[in-house]
């Protein structure tokens, strides 16, 4: 289904960057209606009023999307109500449409297998009573203040409408302001903010790999969290099962990922995205590992996995007297994985004593 451009409604208008329409070259198309600001701006416009989208042409005809925050009739008023509507109505004229609408995080409700009610636009049809308002507000479709209406990873694999590109570790990355703003509040700054990223349409990122870049935008364009094929793909290349040894190098390997992933999604303000790593890694602490999350834990003010990565070291009764509450701690904040990887092999009876709780 081919991309239809995308429409931001920041605090309770129209954003002007994007008023000006997209093609969508096909018969099937989506747009994407992205409201940022929803509880600060939830009572603007008033009942039976309404927020245009930019207009977008699918199928040889020109559209718009019809945003009631507060309802498209009286009896609506505590519901958000959205409609699709022709914006090149001829009088007379039918125009036979499949239509369905979608939070970001409903992949169920845009399958094709959804698309079976075929409606007769006269001028435009919808949903009066998409979600009630006070419903959006305790729901998963609000993120941030933030909410997305139809769905978004078709549009991450296209460059259409790309109004900026992200250079990382020698690969560019073409993505949507307007996207990155309403998913995350350090973007929104960086984007919007009058930094120096504002009016830039190339940005170089030098600290960050470009595979971690990658997952990081598939996460904001589809709200799941990203695959980690690096096992599978070896295992494909050689046709063979990965011995135990591979094996270990796979599940070192797929750490250092998440380590990545978390500390990126810390800087990016995408707390979910952090949370499900941190849930992830508790999974994989191990003689191995613990060292290099332990630090991370530290340095990211991630308390349940630093506390996890204690409890590990606790059972381990050659770790368990190696180190004092006051020593461990100062030695997470100083010292590189490395440094922490040799004192927790080889330095386990210089120290004396028990762990104990780590400061919080």
């Amino acid at each position: 289904m081919a991309f239809a451009g995308v429409s931001l409604v920041a605090d309770g208008r129209l954003c002007d960057l994007t008023t000006s329409p997209i093609d969508a070259r096909a018969d099937r198309g989506y747009h994407l209606l992205v409201v940022e600001g929803y509880t600060r701006s939830k009572n603007k416009p008033s009942n039976g009023e309404y927020i245009k989208s930019r207009p977008f042409l699918v199928g040889g005809h020109r559209w718009r999307l019809y945003y009631y925050p507060n309802g498209y009739k009286e009896d609506d008023k505590d519901f958000i109500s959205v409609f699709l509507a022709l914006d090149d109505y001829v009088e007379g004229q039918e125009v036979n449409a499949q239509v369905v609408f979608s939070f970001i995080d409903q992949p169920e409700l845009q399958m094709s297998t959804r698309l079976r009610k075929i409606r007769t636009f006269h001028r435009g049809d919808g949903k009066p009573k998409l979600i009630r308002g006070d419903n959006l507000e305790t729901s998963r479709h609000l993120k941030d203040d933030s909410f997305v209406i139809r769905h978004l990873s078709d549009l991450l694999l296209s460059d259409v409408g790309a109004d900026i590109t992200f250079e990382v570790g020698g690969e560019t990355f073409p993505a949507h302001r307007c996207v990155l703003a309403a998913r995350s509040s350090v973007f929104k700054e960086q984007l919007f903010g009058g930094t120096s990223m504002t009016k830039a349409n190339i940005v170089e990122i030098n600290d960050m790999e470009a595979k971690i870049f990658y997952a990081l935008l598939v996460f904001i364009y589809t709200d799941s969290f990203p695959d980690w094929d690096w096992l599978e793909d070896e295992a494909d290349e050689s046709g063979e099962e990965l011995d135990d040894d591979e094996n270990d190098e796979a599940t070192n390997q797929y750490v250092k990922w998440l380590l990545h992933l978390l500390e990126a999604a810390d800087r990016y303000d995408l707390q979910r995205l952090k949370s499900i790593c941190v849930e992830e890694l508790v999974q994989y602490i191990w003689m191995d590992t613990v060292a290099d999350i332990i630090v991370v834990a530290e340095r990211r003010q991630c308390r349940l996995l630093k506390d996890s990565c204690v409890e590990f070291i606790k059972s381990n009764s050659r770790l368990y007297t190696a180190f004092t509450v006051d020593s461990l701690d100062q030695i997470i904040k100083t010292c590189s994985p490395s440094v922490l990887n040799e004192l927790l092999y080889k330095l386990p009876k210089l120290l004396k004593g028990h762990i104990g709780a780590l400061i919080s």
